[in-house]
């Protein structure tokens, strides 16, 4: 876990903690005179802490920060509230002949409520801020007013929430996203918060660094930054992202030469075994076709076999029916088993009598006219043409 150097600055002081995975590894606090004292006090207590740290998060104490709560807030969208807290920057703080860094947020109260927080500090009272942390060699996280990060000192409980700050108290106003609204009243009752673990083992000295170990466990929500410092954060997160991108764009290529290079070299592989097994598969093809050109012709064979003999049975069947006077000149059986006959008889009504005693044949009847000729021996027969259907055998 990377270790968090928090600062709480007050007007006289600044106390420091450094926070590791919730806990505290160290705490440290050193006094200064004026604001010139700044930058030497932050890297000394940076260098007192005992471990290398690069990472800092700023809360600035009831006395240093202005802070306001508009309840219920001003019909506003998200996007406008800082315009609209620096716009009226003269109105909602105390004037001041330091120019003042504004910001501001909604906050939830309840379901349907919100209140607008907004904070405000001395320009020149942050660059000397983020000037010294920058000589100690540390990189700001955030910078913001200490009532955003006190309720993270205390174990859960119903607001309001009272922090001693000197003579007087702090008392927070705590929503279900955090500090709304921050009284400062005069006196002190002399009970202490229910801090957490971590910090309850600082023992008495716990109530002045609860403001420093907040800040290493949440980050202030109300950023405090000059202007150049917001532009170089800025410019910062699109150079992080444009990174990100180019680092995308970089793997989605990579990834794309793998899949291809790994297509490629599948297919080589793939095509050199078919050419191995080329002659194999060619010789199981072959084997193939002729069992499927044998089996063909058996099938054939035993269908002619199976017809043959049916043909010879309806045959027989017709010769036996017909009488002695009659004979038959043509007999045409079409593979739908439509049977068609020709011949001559006496009378060609008793051939077609003769010709429906037949089981075999399914409806016989004349196809055509029947006509009277001259036969052998100078007689006269009857010439038809007669046709019939026969059951086919699939």
């Amino acid at each position: 876990m990377s270790a968090v150097l928090g600062l709480a600055i007050s007007g006289t002081s600044v106390r420091a903690v450094l926070g590791v995975g919730g806990t505290v590894a160290w705490a440290g606090t050193a006094c200064y005179q004026d604001a010139s004292d700044l930058a030497e006090v932050i890297a000394r207590l940076a260098a007192e802490s005992g471990k290398p740290v690069r990472r800092a998060r700023v809360a600035l104490e009831r006395d240093l920060v202005q802070l306001r709560t508009l309840m219920p807030a001003p019909p506003l969208r998200a996007g406008a509230v800082r315009r609209y807290v620096a716009l009226e920057a003269a109105r909602l703080f105390r004037k001041s002949d330091a120019p003042l860094v504004t910001d501001a947020a909604l906050v939830p109260v309840t379901r349907t409520d919100r209140a607008l927080w907004a904070a405000a500090a001395p320009e020149a009272l942050l660059r000397t801020i983020l000037g010294g942390c920058a000589e100690a060699g540390l990189h700001v996280e955030a910078l913001g007013p200490a009532a955003d990060v006190l309720p993270s000192a205390v174990r859960r409980s119903t607001s309001p929430v009272s922090f001693p700050n000197g003579g007087a108290s702090e008392v927070l106003e705590v929503g279900p996203e955090g500090t709304w609204r921050s009284r400062r009243v005069r006196g002190c009752d002399g009970s202490l918060p229910d801090w957490v673990p971590a910090l309850a083992s600082l023992g008495e000295e716990a109530r002045h660094f609860a403001a420093a170990y907040g800040a290493t466990v949440r980050a202030p929500r109300l950023l405090l930054l000059p202007p150049e410092a917001q532009l170089a954060r800025e410019c910062s997160t699109r150079r992080r992202l444009a990174w990100l991108g180019c680092a995308s764009v970089a793997l989605w290529a990579l990834a794309a030469g793998i899949y291809g290079a790994r297509l490629v070299g599948s297919a080589s592989r793939a095509e050199r075994e078919l050419n191995r097994l080329a002659p194999a598969i060619d010789s199981a093809l072959a084997v193939r076709r002729e069992l499927t050109a044998a089996r063909a012709t058996l099938g054939l064979m035993a269908h002619a076999e199976r017809a043959r003999s049916r043909h010879l049975v309806l045959l027989a069947d017709l010769t036996r029916s017909l009488r002695d006077s009659s004979f038959l000149v043509a007999l045409r059986l079409a593979p739908d088993g439509t049977l068609r006959l020709g011949g001559y008889a006496p009378v060609a009504a008793r051939a077609l009598a003769d010709l429906e005693q037949v089981a075999a044949l399914r409806n016989p009847k004349f196809e055509g006219p029947v006509t009277r000729e001259v036969g052998h021996g100078a007689r006269e027969l009857d010439r038809f043409a007669i046709v019939g259907r026969v059951e086919v055998e699939r």
